[in-house]
C-alpha cells in the first residue's frame, strides 16, 4: 500500500529556510506577489517567504516545502486578526488554526489571476480531528524575527515560530491516498493580512 510521506516541523531554522529561497530566486517557476492594496501600514512590514526544495521531481520523490513570515521591521509590529487571505484553500494539516498563514496545493498551473479556480489536494486523510481552538485577540511579532506571541481572550499567550515546513509526495482524496501523476503543481502560499507567494514544480515519469 502507498503510504504519504510527509513531515512537519513547526521553527525550523531560518538558515534552511534562506538556503532554499536562494534556490528558488534561481527558477522561472516561481512567482511572489505582495498584495499593498488595503493593506494597513503595520501588515506592510510583514514578509511572507516560501520555496520549494525543487522544481521537477520524478514519480515517487517527495516535495519539500518552507513557508514563513518574517516581521522585517526593527520595532515590535502587533496586528489583529483580519481575513483578507487570498485564497485560504490550505491543504496543511486540520489542527493548524492558529497560523495567521497557510499553503494549498493544487494540480495544474494557476497564477493570481485563476488560482481560485484550482481545486486544493489535502496532505491529509478525511476524517473527525479533535483539534483545540483558541479566541485570538492579536498577533505580537518580535522586531526582525520570524518569533511572535499569539495574545488570546483568556489571557493566555502562546509563543509561536512563524515557520513551517512540510514534505509530500502525494495527497488524500477522501480516505484514498494518491501518487503524483506526471504534470506540473502549484503551491499557493498566502496570509490572513493579503500577502501572498506562488511557486510551480512539475512531476515526470
Amino acid at each position: 500500500m502507498k503510504t504519504l510521506h510527509i513531515s512537519i516541523i513547526i521553527g525550523a531554522g531560518v538558515a534552511a529556510a534562506i538556503a532554499l529561497g536562494a534556490i528558488t530566486l534561481l527558477s522561472p517557476h516561481m512567482f511572489q506577489y505582495n498584495q499593498q492594496s488595503g493593506m494597513s501600514e503595520a501588515a506592510s512590514h510583514l514578509g511572507l517567504a516560501m520555496s520549494l526544495n525543487s522544481t521537477e521531481i520524478k514519480l515517487g520523490q517527495s516535495m519539500g516545502m518552507d513557508i514563513s513570515l518574517t516581521n522585517t521591521s526593527p520595532n515590535t509590529v502587533v496586528l489583529d486578526p483580519e481575513h483578507n487571505w487570498p485564497l485560504r484553500k490550505w491543504s496543511m494539516g486540520p489542527c493548524l488554526f492558529h497560523l495567521p498563514f497557510g499553503m494549498a496545493l493544487m494540480q495544474g498551473y494557476y497564477t493570481t489571476q485563476n488560482m481560485t479556480d484550482g481545486q486544493r489536494l489535502p496532505l491529509y486523510p478525511t476524517g473527525v480531528y479533535m483539534c483545540k481552538t483558541i479566541g485570538i485577540v492579536d498577533f505580537v511579532f518580535e522586531p526582525s524575527s520570524t518569533k511572535a506571541t499569539i495574545e488570546t481572550y483568556n489571557s493566555t499567550n502562546y509563543p509561536v515560530t512563524m515557520q513551517y515546513h512540510v514534505g509530500f509526495n502525494g495527497y488524500y482524496d477522501g480516505q484514498k491516498f494518491q501518487s503524483f501523476v506526471p504534470g506540473v503543481y502549484t503551491v499557493v502560499g498566502d496570509d490572513q493580512w493579503g500577502h501572498i507567494s506562488i511557486k510551480h514544480f512539475t512531476v515526470t515519469a
